[in-house]
This record gives C-alpha cells, structure tokens and sequence, in this order.
C-alpha cells in the first residue's frame, strides 16, 4: 500500500483506525438537517449526499479490511447524542498510547 510506504519513510505508523459507524439513511437525514441550518449547497441535495456517501463506499471503506487484517481498526458507534458519541470516542482512543 502507498500508505504504508509514505509512512514508513517518514518513519512513524498508524496505530488505530477510527470509523464512526452509521447508517446511511441516517446520514443522508443529517446531512440534510444541516444543509437546512447552515445553508451549505452540498448539504440541501439528497442525490449529492448520496454520491458522496458513494464515493466514500467505495474509495475509503475498502480501508477498513486492510486495517481490520492488521488489528488496527475500531469502529464506534455514531448514533445517539453528541455527548454519548464522544465518550464511545474516547473509551477507544483511551485504549492507545500516546507516541
């Protein structure tokens, strides 16, 4: 992997991969609420939500099998309110030590 590669010649590693796992009707709900809030244009169209919620199937999640063989990845769960999505975060996160 180019990654890997990158990263070893500049001498460091990735220690966990962390994916906040969520349905993607969820998401596009979200996402759709705050197009609503904060005005942003890629977040008022249901068809682009959903090509970027493509895109990230099929470009970035492939990643999560590459880290799962090397017992790198963590997925957390994204649902619920802020502060109990924090706290899953950092019931993972405090499982690593600091380099």
């Amino acid at each position: 992997l180019s990654l890997d590669k990158m990263l070893s010649e500049k001498e460091t590693s990735i220690t966990c991969m962390l994916a906040l796992e969520v349905e993607d009707e969820e998401l596009i709900r979200r996402l759709l609420n705050r197009g609503k809030e904060s005005g942003r244009a890629d977040d008022k169209s249901e068809a682009i939500i959903r090509k970027r919620i493509a895109e990230y199937n099929s470009k970035t999640a492939p990643l999560i099998d590459y880290f799962k063989k090397q017992n790198k990845f963590r997925g957390v769960r994204g649902v619920g309110s802020v502060d109990e999505i924090f706290t899953n975060l950092c019931s993972v996160i405090d499982h690593y030590p600091v380099r």
